[in-house]
């Protein structure tokens, strides 16, 4: 039931009830935790995918930031912009469709080349989510709620994340004390292949649940839909950079501060497990049970917190909240994470780096948000994907093979957890530097749109 006095807000109506809403919200959050832990649970199984496939720490840089991060901002530009104009519980469908059968087939495979296909269809297929379900939400919530509302949803990140090393860790060390199993069709399979195909292939028959959830109005536009001509995919990102032209501060801001930040989060995230297997002897199930609690409470508490404190700010007035906010936490994260990478204990490590994920998780939430409500219901999903395509392409492709080339280059490839201390200490300060000087720009951007006639 929707509370909000429509004379107060005449906009009010428009939106799907508050059940509906949420209820939408944490279908697609658990989407979202489907892909995620598609994608994450090759972090896990490093040594043994380097041990039967070998490859170098490099080219496993390569395959859980690189052939994924390419694949998913170039598939994303197309459905960010099917997202501004096609029904979007499709395009999820058929997403979510596609990313299981692939993760399956990473299982499958039996080079290093097999691999890179493997991930590239990962990417491809998950390319499709974000834009399409940051776009519904968009039109279900208000804004002063849309960040706990994109909070809420990325939530399935770190629970997908915290389930894959949880969950992964206890399957692969389950089945490596049986050694390989033989199974019908696939034949031979080893622990690794198995957690592949056991998280892959129920993603299938999960597709169809995006169907439970209504396809709301879209709303927000900056133009008549009467008006609007009919455009394809070059010209939608043509309009698209037009209107980011006239606001250049804001978007080189965000995209550098937001770029940054997620390098830092994203590029650790690939290489943690490895770092406590080699630093601290761990096992699979260890590293599982630990890092995977930590993860899921820091991601859980992180997300809430930021949400519920940038919709405080919002409703203060502070129309560069996102900004503020995130500003704060990369301050406060920073050097925890430093000293959390650097440090030989594992109990130290786990709190430092719990109270660096707690800070950083919501970079989604965030970066999602404070996009959407400066564009245009037109551009909404079509921002997502090139900011995916651009910013985040270079830190999800760059964060992962630049640890592993510092730890090369400067610790003769002995400390994993220096070359992540190295990317921590130079990227979240020229994050903090880029959010402080594009608050100024953002409030111009969020008065504009305030001024946007609900058409």
């Amino acid at each position: 039931m929707n509370l909000q006095n429509p004379a107060e807000n005449p906009s009010a109506l428009d939106f799907p009830s508050s059940g509906i809403a949420w209820f939408s919200t944490s279908l697609l959050a658990f989407l979202y935790w489907l892909s995620v832990l598609d994608r994450t649970i090759i972090s896990l199984l490093v040594d043994p995918i380097k041990e039967d496939l070998g490859i170098t720490d490099i080219q496993f840089g390569m395959l859980h930031g690189l052939a994924f991060a390419i694949t998913f901002s170039a598939f994303g530009l197309v459905a960010g912009t099917f997202a501004d104009r096609f029904n979007r519980r499709i395009i999820i469908f058929v997403s979510v469709s596609i990313w299981s059968l692939a993760t399956a087939a990473c299982g499958m495979a039996q080079n290093f080349l097999q691999m890179l296909l493997a991930r590239v269809g990962v990417g491809a297929g998950e390319a499709g989510l974000t834009p399409c379900a940051t776009s519904i939400l968009s039109d279900s919530f208000q804004p002063s709620k849309l960040t706990l509302a994109v909070a809420i949803y990325a939530l399935g990140a770190s629970v997908g994340s915290g389930c894959a090393y949880l969950f992964g860790g206890i399957l692969v060390d389950s089945v490596t004390e049986y050694g390989s199993v033989n199974l019908p069709v696939f034949g031979d399979t080893k622990p690794w292949q198995l957690a592949f195909y056991a998280i892959g292939l129920p993603g299938v028959a999960v597709a169809f649940t995006v169907f439970l959830i209504p396809e709301p109005k879209r709303k927000g536009n900056s133009t008549p839909s009467s008006k609007r001509p009919a455009s394809g995919i070059m010209r939608s990102y043509a309009n698209l950079i037009a209107f980011m032209a006239k606001r250049q501060r804001f978007f080189i801001c965000h995209y550098t501060g937001f770029g940054m930040a997620t390098m830092a989060f994203i590029g650790g995230a690939a290489w943690y497990p490895a770092h406590m297997a080699r630093t601290f002897g761990w096992s699979g199930t260890q590293i599982g049970l630990w890092l995977g609690v930590m993860l899921v409470v820091s991601g859980l508490l992180g997300k809430l917190i930021c949400g519920y404190a940038v919709g405080y700010l919002i409703n203060k007035n502070h129309k560069d909240a996102h900004f503020i906010w995130y500003a704060f936490c990369l301050l406060i994260a920073t050097p925890f994470g430093i000293f959390g990478m650097l440090s030989m204990s594992p109990v130290v490590f786990l709190i430092c780096i719990g109270i660096f994920l707690l800070l950083l998780s919501p970079v989604t939430a965030v970066y999602v948000s404070s996009l959407n409500i400066v564009t245009p219901n037109e551009m909404r999903g079509s921002g997502v994907a090139f900011f995916s395509a651009t910013a985040g392409l270079a830190a999800l492709s760059l964060g992962p093979v630049l640890i592993a080339l510092y730890s090369e280059l400067f610790f003769a490839g002995q400390s994993i957890g220096k070359g992540m201390a190295v990317v921590i200490a130079t990227s979240c300060p020229l994050a903090i530097v880029a959010l402080l000087m594009g608050r100024k720009p953002m409030r111009e951007a969020v008065v504009e749109a305030d001024s946007w006639r609900d058409l």
